[in-house]
């Protein structure tokens, strides 16, 4: 029989996970149809790649896999929701810049499929607050310690440029510095594991190699 303090405790878990699984349904269909509109009306798919990511990310939110243990700090739950869910906030704007139209979506699709593959790595272990859901080190983490926030970070930069609008450069750069700071968040935490320390030794790039 559970004890009253486990019982609290399981009941706020399960409330969480319907209330975040109702608000992430609620604002990507939002997202989602704003952008079919602007598809509609204007016969072509400008924002496609980006549209995609957040589908992907929204199913591996609803499928992630329980973490062994996770941040109770406001603070980095607030990035991590932040750095992940506020390009919902981007909407269909303008002309592509420079009448460039093809190579930004393809530079979204790019930054799909490098999405694609370290999430493919990943796995179950994906998750949004920093947690400690197992280490992954082959592949593209190899090269960078956060491969799927670099992905994250391109296929924005496309959709900005697909997209140019003092909105959607103010939500990229706001998501973008949460991101940083879900970065910070996440090492944080994991760095009290060894193996993660080795890692972290090993792999010296978190974000762009040679860069950060």
């Amino acid at each position: 029989m559970l004890r009253p303090a486990a019982l609290r405790t399981d009941t706020a878990a399960a409330l969480w996970r319907v209330l975040s699984t109702a608000a992430l349904v609620s604002l990507f269909t939002v997202f989602a149809i704003a952008h079919f509109q602007r598809w509609h009306s204007e016969g072509s798919v400008r924002g496609l790649g980006l549209v995609l990511d957040q589908a992907l990310l929204a199913a591996l939110f609803l499928l992630r896999r329980p973490a062994r243990r996770v941040s109770g700090a406001p603070a980095d739950w607030l990035l991590a929701l932040g750095g992940t869910w506020l390009v919902l906030a981007l909407r269909p704007a303008g002309r592509p810049l420079f009448g460039l139209d093809a190579p930004y979506l393809a530079l979204q699709l790019v930054a799909l499929a490098g999405t694609l593959l370290a999430l493919g790595v990943l796995g179950r272990c994906f998750g949004i607050v920093a947690a400690d859901r197992g280490l992954k080190t082959s592949g593209p983490y190899a090269l960078v310690r956060h491969p799927v926030y670099a992905t994250y970070l391109v296929g924005q930069i496309g959709y900005l440029l697909q997209n140019p609008s003092a909105w959607n450069l103010g939500v990229i750069l706001l998501a973008t510095a949460c991101q940083l700071g879900r970065i910070h968040a996440e090492e944080r935490l994991l760095r009290a594991d060894p193996a993660y320390a080795a890692y972290a030794a090993r792999v010296r790039w978190r974000l762009l190699p040679h860069v950060y």
